[in-house]
Formats: structure tokens, sequence, C-alpha cells
């Protein structure tokens, strides 16, 4: 007969459920305060277009379209900084 298989334990890693918790607590309560407190109605004029919308979701998209830019214009400079240090590795360095 063989002997019974030893079921063995899976090593114990260490649980850091916490800090995102307590990362995503941080968040979540400022935010809430500044969304029930800004619940009025609100008109944005931009371009001839007008806009009827609770004052928290003015600022969202704000908030949404801000991140969007910076990560857009930060991948543009990403871009020409590569480019032009292709260009300045093809002549040789010459180029400033």
């Amino acid at each position: 007969m063989t002997a019974p298989a030893q079921q063995t334990q899976p090593a114990e890693t260490p649980n850091f459920w916490a800090a995102p918790l307590l990362f995503f607590i941080v968040l979540l309560v400022p935010t809430l305060i500044l969304v029930f407190s800004n619940t009025k109605s609100a008109t944005l004029n931009f371009a001839g277009f007008d806009w009827n919308a609770p004052l928290w979701v003015i600022l969202l998209a704000t908030f949404a379209a801000g991140i969007i830019l910076s990560r857009l214009f930060g991948w543009l400079w990403g871009v020409f900084r590569r480019r032009r240090a292709k260009i300045r590795a093809d002549l040789g360095g010459v180029a400033s």
C-alpha cells in the first residue's frame, strides 16, 4: 500500500486589504461631502452652448476633462521628444 498523500498548507501571505480600503475611504468621504454640498443646479455657458446640471456634475466633468487633456498632452510631448531624439541620432548628434 502507498502512504496517503501529505497535504501541505499554502504559504501564508500577508493580507494587505486594509491599505486600499483606507485609501478608498479617504477619497470617498471628501467626494461625498463635495457632491452633497453642491446639489444646486448650475448653468455652464461654453462656446454658445448652455448646459444645466447639478454643480457636482459640472465639477466632475471639468475634473475628467483635465485628466484627459493632461494625459493627451503628456503623450504628445513624449512623441515629440522621441521623434526629436531619433532625428538627433540620425544626424549624429549635430542638430540641437
